[in-house]
């Protein structure tokens, strides 16, 4: 079965990596990966897996097709900190997984570092852009937003999570 999924939280004891937090679409449900198990997900290519890649020598690192640029790292209860220190003092990050026209214009919908899945219109998702609070799923290009492909993995849906 192919699943899309987005690495969303590094999890960590101190200095020690325990793992990643991933959110699964279409669902949304929230699914514990070791490092281990997400180098063979990603090196297997079954799943679209999307917020991290594999280096050339096969470490985990920052996804740059799906445009992230940090995601937070879970180091205490309730303790999210960024992963690559920032001057904006964010608790919180937004990974973009989708978009849809509206009556307004373009609406992104979002799903945050703490789970909270919500849309953003076309300024609110610039502003956050320009602020650094959406880390992943969609960039900035010329002033246009520009979202991720999805896509990735032997899925014959593709295409972006809408719903």
């Amino acid at each position: 079965m192919c699943r899309q999924m987005v690495i969303m939280n590094r999890l960590s004891l101190g200095a020690r990596e325990l793992g990643w937090e991933a959110w699964v679409l279409p669902k949304g449900e929230v699914q514990e990966f070791t490092g281990k198990q997400l180098k063979e997900a990603i090196r297997l290519g079954k799943d679209g897996i999307y917020g991290l890649s594999l280096s050339e020598d096969g470490e985990l690192v920052l996804d740059r097709e799906f445009f992230t640029v940090n995601m937070m790292n879970k180091v205490h209860i309730n303790t999210l900190v960024p992963m690559v220190e920032t001057e904006s003092p964010v608790n919180l990050f937004y990974t973009v997984i989708g978009s849809r026209k509206g009556k307004n214009g373009t609406e992104y919908e979002v799903v945050s570092s703490r789970y909270e899945r919500k849309r953003l219109t076309e300024e609110k998702a610039r502003a956050y852009l320009e602020m650094g609070i959406i880390a992943s799923g969609a960039k900035l290009e010329g002033g246009e937003i520009v979202a991720a492909p999805m896509g990735r993995g032997k899925c014959e849906e593709g295409g972006r999570a809408d719903g």
